[in-house]
């Protein structure tokens, strides 16, 4: 009888010896893959506030040039002037003509050189806005997103890079609508010229009310673009901060 009772006590300790391990097992199963989700999700949320700072840098140094470009624009059409050193003279105090270096980095066109054609760019630039998404559509794309539990910032989040950039988007192409108006006045002029005319020409010697309406029409549209980005890089500071409020 008692060797009975020591032999099912033996399998008892040894079942709960086994049961113990298993539970163990488990449950450092389940903290490692919780520490893992973790640690994911916080890789996730630090990849995209990156993004966004990057964002919020590229933006305002793009509102910045708008500025120039603004400045310059109401200097033209306020003195109605094209001659090419008043041109040169406003771009070199208020830049915003560039071209980006290898290491990502603004090369402003203020050297002799980058004002040989002149009349091609610097009154018909409307400065293509190229924020960084990869990122965040790749978060769409893979519903991770949703890992963010607060609804309302999920959505503003969506918002920024849905409709708000919507309504950069609109002006900057309103704006290039302008653009491709001047030019087309332009080379309507030299086509119409019994003799082969420069751009410089024709902006210094040929301007006409249709040119004066056009560069008060561009003023106009550069105002909305630094408008609508302005609002634009508010949103980005304001969903930017909350991100570093929240725990996933």
């Amino acid at each position: 009888m008692k060797s009975d009772y020591r032999k099912y006590k033996h399998y008892g300790l040894e079942f709960l010896v086994v049961f113990l391990g298993v539970l163990i097992s488990f449950q450092l199963q389940n903290y490692s893959q919780s520490k893992a989700i973790k640690s994911k999700n916080e890789l996730f949320l630090k990849s995209l506030v990156s993004e966004i700072d990057a964002n919020i840098a590229y933006c305002e140094e793009h509102l910045s040039q708008l500025k120039n470009m603004l400045v310059i624009n109401e200097t033209i059409e306020q003195e109605f002037r094209f001659d090419k050193p008043f041109l040169m003279k406003l771009h070199n105090e208020n830049p915003f003509g560039h071209s980006y270096l290898e290491d990502g980095s603004y090369r402003y066109w203020t050297a002799p050189s980058d004002y040989e054609n002149l009349y091609l760019w610097m009154i018909t630039w409307w400065n293509t806005f190229a924020q960084n998404e990869i990122y965040f559509n790749s978060l769409v794309s893979n519903g991770l997103l949703l890992e963010i539990k607060d609804a309302d910032l999920r959505n503003r989040i969506e918002g920024i890079y849905s409709t708000k950039k919507r309504r950069v988007i609109v002006n900057e192409q309103l704006l290039k609508a302008n653009s491709d108006k001047i030019f087309e006045w332009a080379e309507a002029k030299r086509d119409a010229s019994v003799i082969s005319r420069s751009r410089d020409y024709v902006f210094t010697e040929l301007k006409d009310l249709q040119l004066k309406n056009l560069i008060e029409d561009r003023s106009y549209r550069i105002e909305l673009r630094v408008m609508s980005l302005e609002h634009y890089i508010q949103s980005l500071y304001s969903v930017r901060e909350d991100l570093a409020q929240i725990k996933l």
